[in-house]
């Protein structure tokens, strides 16, 4: 009998590592389990190539493929519809949960604002976040030629250029305008920062703001334009003037002692908010092993110094990780601010010329096409970048590039209605777009 009952006990304690084993799938492994070996990630991406979301999020990749176990290779799909909608959308509901897809994307993307929309399926409360960065805040260019518009009514108001006015630093020109007297109008609908730069440059607009450094950079050495005010970045709970620009003013220190109240709470609650620049995540019920395994590659991957040089070097001296733990509390306390709150930022909008809403691709396609002047080049194709996102080409003797939207770009070869990614290098094609760096709004190509 007592022979039996060992076999017993052996065939039970056998039956439990079996058992146990079965159990240690993707789902229930340990992190040091967990290999990416030979696999590829899908990383979503929420804009168009070229900017802070696009370029950050690239950049991360390139050092997690170094940090993750395995050593994956980086598949990065733009979906910028939506004004980030559609890319958080598909990343909430069909992004796999096995470590194989993750996000880059921005803070308009979770902002309170977007977050009302019925179209929005994601709460990004549920989102694993694996860390982000933080750029320093938007800074607020005016054309010299302009500055005494800014603070005198009986003249004629600046003109802020803004894609769908659903950004920070468009929100910062309307409490400069309630509580400092600002003299502004908004006009809405330029695809991008590239387009305002352009529209800048031809005198279409007087100011628009931007926490790109190469931006800010071109700005300072052609000399037509003043900084005049910035979103600034939150460290040790005081706002202050990124390092870049230390002698503009913040505008939370030009309302220091002017507000009380709602207005108080709202500013404050906007300026938590704005902590928010770039963040990285891992879908909902993603297992927990496999996050850690995320967060401790993301930890590695932004001690590493490159890193930290390049990312200082291509988008600014303040560029700085930020902790799972930080981008956690940060869109726990800032995703859905109290009815209050909301009401009064939506006012303050609507008042001063911003819609109430994010804009509809529709709605801002339409815009684009009354406000943005075109040009159009016959020219053949010298390089296709990123699938087609980026096409360079000759526009008489000089070199130009433009980017092709996956949902606003008409493209068509051959006379049939075509795929950004069947262009090819050689193709002689029609681009109609929106100046050099700008927009495509159609690519006909033979």
């Amino acid at each position: 009998m007592r022979s039996i009952s060992r076999l017993q006990r052996h065939l039970t304690l056998a039956a439990t590592v079996a058992a146990i084993g079965i159990l240690i799938t993707p789902h229930h492994a340990h992190a040091q389990d967990i290999t990416f070996k030979g696999k590829r990630l899908s990383v979503i991406i929420g804009a168009t190539p070229g900017g802070g979301t696009d370029g950050t999020t690239r950049l991360l990749g390139r050092y997690l493929e170094k940090q993750l176990p395995g050593k994956p290779r980086m598949h990065y799909r733009n979906m910028p519809a939506g004004g980030g909608v559609k890319a958080t959308n598909y990343f909430n509901t069909r992004a796999k949960r096995d470590g194989t897809f993750w996000m880059g994307g921005g803070n308009a993307y979770i902002d309170a604002q977007m977050l009302r929309l019925k179209v929005v399926e994601y709460d990004p409360r549920t989102f694993h976040f694996i860390g982000g960065v933080a750029r320093g805040g938007s800074v607020m260019n005016l054309r010299r030629s302009q500055l005494p518009n800014l603070t005198d009514r009986s003249l004629k108001p600046i003109v802020i250029g803004t894609g769908d006015g659903n950004g920070t630093w468009e929100q910062m020109m309307c409490w400069g305008a309630e509580f400092l007297n600002w003299n502004i109008r908004f006009v809405i609908g330029y695809p991008g920062t590239p387009s305002l730069m352009l529209a800048s440059r031809r005198g279409e607009i007087d100011a628009f703001g931007t926490s790109s450094l190469g931006m800010l950079d071109s700005l300072r050495k052609v000399g037509q334009h003043k900084e005049i005010v910035q979103i600034g970045e939150t460290r040790n709970g005081k706002v202050r003037p990124r390092g870049y620009a230390s002698s503009v003013p913040t505008i939370a220190s030009l309302l220091e002692g002017k507000l009380t109240g709602i207005a108080l709470e709202t500013f404050s609650f906007w300026s938590d908010s704005n902590q928010i620049d770039k963040w990285y995540a891992l879908p909902p019920k993603t297992p927990a092993a496999i996050v850690a395994v995320f967060r401790a590659a993301f930890e590695r991957a932004v001690k590493d110094p490159n890193f930290i040089k390049y990312g200082k070097a291509q988008f600014s001296p303040d560029f700085r990780p930020q902790t799972a733990d930080e981008m956690t509390r940060l869109v726990q306390t800032t995703s859905y601010p109290s009815a209050a709150m909301t009401s009064y930022t939506h006012k303050l909008k609507v008042k001063y010329g911003l819609p109430g809403r994010p804009l509809t691709d529709e709605e801002l396609t339409r815009l684009t096409a009354k406000l943005v002047k075109m040009d159009k080049v016959t020219a053949g194709i010298a390089k296709v970048k990123r699938g087609g996102r980026i096409l360079e080409f000759k526009a008489g003797s000089e070199n130009h590039t433009t980017r092709v939207s996956g949902s606003r770009t008409k493209v068509s070869i051959a006379g049939k209605k075509a795929m950004r990614s069947e262009i090819k290098v050689g193709m002689t094609c029609e681009i109609t777009y929106a100046g050099n760096a700008g927009e495509a709004s159609k690519v006909v190509c033979q």
